[in-house]
């Protein structure tokens, strides 16, 4: 599996440092140090900047320009026949979060954790929907070899009613050993479809839909693509607004 490249970085004379919060096609969204959000582009025909990056970015009129990526501790990717798909830079881990039902992929989890281990990156497994006990039960027991291996476990029950406007350590007795675990990290969360990653996400930052709406009209909507990877931070009530950060990727 050969590692994505980058080119080598320009002269940085009167640039500004910032971290990348957002990748939306060839754009990305950077917060400064003071926590002022701009858009920025890279120079040249293709980014090679994704969420996590520090970078230097020089100031425009409408947008930054960025101008170097900072060496990275660490990439997560997959790569397949077809393509190479960098997700996030930086991290401490990843977060596979999959579910009782629908029945998870083996397949997959088994992908993410040689990903996230060839980049010296600790994985981590949730199991959803513990309420159901039938099915979990069934999971659970298909995740024997994993917990055998070593991999750490974790059991949710994930319910989207219970988020409130306080901060992460107020949420239910369930959530808690997961707040402990991501705290004062920053942490990737992968999740097939239904197995719960945006109730998650919703759960741990409340004003999650607000940033996205902020951010889409940022963009000013249709004129640029989709975001893809957003990095969220997790007020986890440690006083530290910015120490703990969740990165939710598609």
């Amino acid at each position: 599996m050969s590692k994505p490249s980058r080119p080598a970085a320009p002269p940085t004379a009167g640039t500004q440092p910032g971290l990348v919060v957002a990748g939306f096609g060839r754009h990305v969204l950077v917060e400064t140090d003071s926590g002022e959000r701009v858009i920025c582009h890279p120079r040249g025909k293709k980014s090679q900047a994704v969420v996590g990056d520090r970078i230097r970015w020089l100031p425009s009129q409408d947008e930054g320009t960025i101008e170097k990526i900072e060496e990275r501790s660490n990439l997560f990717y997959r790569q397949d026949e077809m393509r190479t798909k960098s997700f996030a830079a930086n991290l401490d881990q990843v977060l596979i979060l999959i579910a009782a039902e629908p029945e998870f992929s083996e397949s997959q989890l088994t992908r993410a954790l040689i990903a996230a281990e060839a980049e010296g990156i600790t994985p981590v497994i949730a199991l959803n929907k513990s309420d159901l006990a039938e099915p979990f039960g069934r999971a659970w027991a298909k995740l024997a070899p994993y917990r055998a291996m070593g991999y750490r476990m974790l059991s949710l029950a994930i319910k989207p009613k219970t988020a409130n406007a306080g901060h992460a350590s107020t949420q239910p007795a369930e959530l808690q050993e997961l707040v402990e675990l991501l705290r004062g990290k920053k942490t990737l969360v992968l999740g097939p479809s239904g197995a719960g990653k945006s109730s998650l996400t919703n759960l741990l930052v409340p004003d999650a839909r607000v940033l996205t709406a902020e951010i889409s009209q940022a963009l000013n909507s249709g004129k640029h693509t989709t975001t893809s990877t957003t990095l969220y931070w997790v007020d986890t009530g440690d006083g530290n607004a910015r120490g703990t950060a969740l990165i939710d990727s598609p």
